[in-house]
């Protein structure tokens, strides 16, 4: 029973390794594409939150 409980134990932890290295890997992707088009997620939220208020107060 305790062998088990190890094995899927193992399992678990490497499939969170690779799920981790996954993650790393979109966020090196996505931070690639945002250089390539001049992408600056700051600056849209930026944007999109002058627009939120500029609606608001059109209300």
């Amino acid at each position: 029973m305790s062998s088990n409980l190890l094995r899927v134990v193992q399992e678990q932890q490497e499939t969170i390794e690779k799920q981790s290295r996954l993650i790393a890997d979109l966020i090196a992707t996505l931070e690639s594409w945002e250089q390539t088009v001049g992408y600056d997620g700051e600056e849209l939220k930026e944007r999109a939150k002058d627009l939120q208020l500029r609606e608001r107060q059109d209300l």
